[in-house]
């Protein structure tokens, strides 16, 4: 019986180029690899073999792929990106007809999943984020198709085809639905000068509505609209009961609304949440700035579950790369969910498969794992100013491309979006449906 283990061969093997063959086959694929810079296996090789070299046609044997310079390069400089099309699938570094694959899928697959162009020079938005707009993929118009998987899965069908004794690529579509906890409430367990602000903001708005919700809330004749808390947990059970919060612990001022911790009432509903579905830290916005706010935070959090916080999403999407990995590595986080833009849909990183983050910065992989999320209900609603009926069309494509490919679906919502209270009035419906459509058994 044949190996069913692929032979990779090239003539040098750099750390980005480690960790992408490794990121392909192992985590992307499930195969088993073995990467070599011998040539003399070559004439001994008896089951599936790639060669990945600058001049692979010197080569009779294997599947033959032309490398480019990045994955043999050291630090950073703007690649030549002219996309082109195999078929119908947008291909980056692009080399010849005559070659088995005529793109680098290696190179192509690391200079999206490893964010290079977010090192190079750019111009950040005010809250000092990458913009979506200023992406090699939202210019091309490929922001909502997960490129990187589709690059791994292409490569799996070239080398199927020549070794059918290959498995199929051990893949399986997830659903990871997560809620991001900035305020608990809108009304209610605020303090007794925020309250005092909010009546007299109020007033001096003439916002009489408002200003009468805010006391039958206060008063307790009146569920504050934050507080859907008890829908979700049914509406997650019946859709399989997974789910991930992230919780705002940051001091109030700037935007970091979130409430006290030490509030009893913050306290119950952290550990009563706790009690059916993962919980990780939302680190504050300004913990960006200060990164020692972030072991603060944590360890208010950690105190009030009594277990270890390993999970996070950066508030307001606020990732700055390197920096705001490696303090998150630094601590040993073993998650983060805030590869997303806040104000695009799609694949930030290129893909919807989980995976290790590799800092360019100290050019070696990681333990920290990254999952992407391809949709926000603010991004939907504010950014987008999408209809629910619009923004239910918009989350089901992505979905469908998420299956398609076998991977994960990450969403983000709030509390406080399924207020159905102002703006959010029909958004209910949305979010519901997306958990219907996405679940794995639709």
């Amino acid at each position: 019986m044949q190996s069913t283990e692929v032979l990779v061969y090239v003539e040098r093997a750099t750390p980005r180029l480690r960790y992408t063959v490794d990121l392909i086959f192992r985590t992307f694929l499930g195969w088993k690899y073995n990467l070599t810079t011998d040539d003399s296996l070559l004439a001994f090789a008896s089951g599936p073999l790639l060669i990945y070299t600058a001049d692979p046609l010197r080569y009779e044997v294997g599947l033959r792929i032309k490398s480019v310079d990045l994955l043999f390069e050291k630090g950073l400089k703007e690649q030549r990106l002219a996309p082109a099309y195999l078929e119908e699938l947008p291909v980056l570094f692009r080399t010849h007809q005559r070659y088995d694959i005529p793109f680098d899928p290696f190179a192509a697959i690391f200079y999206l999943i490893s964010r290079y162009e977010e090192y190079l020079p750019h111009v950040a938005d005010q809250h000092d984020r990458f913009q979506a707009k200023g992406s090699f993929m939202q210019e091309q118009g490929l922001l909502e198709k997960p490129l990187v998987d589709y690059y791994a899965l292409l490569l799996a069908v070239h080398l199927r085809k020549r070794w059918p004794e290959l498995p199929l690529p051990n893949r399986q579509y997830r659903f990871v639905p997560t809620i991001d906890v900035d305020q608990l409430y809108f009304f209610r367990e605020k303090g007794p000068l925020r309250t005092l602000y909010g009546l007299a903001n109020a007033v001096q708005q003439a916002d009489w509505n408002g200003l009468q919700q805010r006391w039958e809330v206060l008063r307790g004749k009146r569920e504050d609209p934050f507080d859907t808390y008890e829908y979700m947990l049914q509406l997650h059970k019946r859709c399989g009961g997974d789910a991930t919060y992230f919780f705002l612990l940051g001091d109030y001022g700037g935007h970091d609304n979130a409430h006290s911790p030490f509030r009893e009432a913050f306290r119950e509903l952290v550990k009563s949440t706790a009690d059916h579905f993962s919980v990780g830290l939302h680190p504050s916005y300004r913990s960006n700035l200060q990164p020692d706010l972030i072991d603060r935070e944590r360890r208010l959090l950690e105190d009030i579950l009594h277990r270890p916080v390993v999970k996070s999403r950066q508030h307001f999407l606020k990732v700055k790369l390197p920096g705001t990995y490696q303090q998150l590595i630094k601590r040993d986080f073993e998650a983060d969910f805030s590869m997303a833009y806040a104000t695009h849909l799609g694949f930030r990183s290129g893909t919807a498969t989980v995976h290790p983050f590799y800092d360019l910065d100290t050019e070696s992989p990681t333990a920290l794992w990254i999952y992407p999320t391809c949709v926000m209900d603010v991004t939907l609603q504010q950014y987008l100013e999408l209809s629910p009926e619009l923004a239910t069309e918009r989350i089901r494509r992505l979905i469908n491309e998420v299956k398609v490919v076998e991977g994960t679906f990450v969403s983000l919502w709030h509390n406080s979006s399924l207020s159905e209270q102002g703006p959010w009035k029909g958004w209910r419906a949305v979010y519901e449906q997306l958990l219907a459509e996405a679940h794995p058994d639709v």
